[in-house]
């Protein structure tokens, strides 16, 4: 059974961790294919929009601790790190990425549902750093991205005091923004999705694009970037006739 399936809908893409008989945790298989499945959807112009989701119960609880390789050798840095980079193509890839996150959402879990766009949550999500509770400190980039999800004050009492905390508090940590019942999630995920998709292709990842790039820049810098980014899509094809269409709105009641 394939630990991370693909679904293609028109604009639309959903990434489904598939090991719940483990809560979705994480072993080389499932770190490999999905960092090669977000590579492959980086790639695809017809893709604007892309879930991640866990199946069954859970998100993703981070490492299948229980499951991790007898051989030493198999979980190496060096083997690792290019996967690493799953998180990297979440929060920079082209396309409009959504965590849609039932159940436990923990370790680097938590760093793949941070390093999205989005992030809804089910009212049953519960969510851990973990990481200290094993003696480590942390992979998949979940110290940088829930930084920069919550800020450094709250990222570091998730990260020195890991207990575990539920949907209500996500939302007031700011980690995720919606809280939807477990039952309807995923269509309530979806559906959001689909509105974004259905918007310019073009404007959607020019805005992705900039939020990346106010991370990496000066105001000075980023305003340059932004504005020559701007002139080049106003005069697109797109941009003129949702100029028209929102003219045409605005002047009803």
């Amino acid at each position: 059974m394939k630990s991370v399936l693909v679904d293609i809908d028109g604009p639309l893409a959903t990434i489904t961790m598939n090991r719940p008989e483990r809560r979705n945790g994480m072993d080389l298989d499932m770190v490999h294919a999905m960092h090669d499945t977000l590579a492959t959807l980086a790639t695809r112009r017809d893709v604007t929009v892309v879930i991640l989701t866990g199946a069954g119960d859970h998100f993703c609880v981070g490492a299948d601790i229980g499951g991790t390789e007898a051989d030493p050798e198999a979980v190496t840095h060096r083997r690792l790190a290019p996967a690493y980079h799953s998180t990297t193509l979440l929060h920079t890839m082209p396309q409009v990425t959504i965590a849609a996150i039932g159940g436990g959402c923990a370790g680097a879990g938590l760093g793949w549902a941070a390093a999205c766009d989005l992030r809804f949550a089910s009212d049953r999500a519960r969510f851990s750093t973990a990481f200290l509770n094993v003696g480590v400190a942390g992979d998949m980039g979940a110290a940088w991205v829930v930084q920069q999800a919550v800020g450094p004050a709250r990222a570091r009492e998730l990260f020195l005091f890991p207990e575990k905390f539920g949907a209500e508090d996500a939302l007031r940590f700011h980690l995720v923004t919606r809280i939807f019942p477990a039952a309807t999630l995923l269509q309530e995920s979806r559906a959001l999705a689909l509105q974004l998709a259905g918007r310019s292709a073009y404007a959607l990842e020019a805005i992705k694009a900039n939020f990346v790039a106010a991370e990496r820049l000066s105001l000075e810098d980023f305003i340059e970037l932004e504005g020559a980014r701007h002139m080049h899509l106003i005069g697109s094809r797109e941009s003129t006739a949702a100029f028209e269409a929102f003219a045409g709105r605005a002047g009803t009641v």
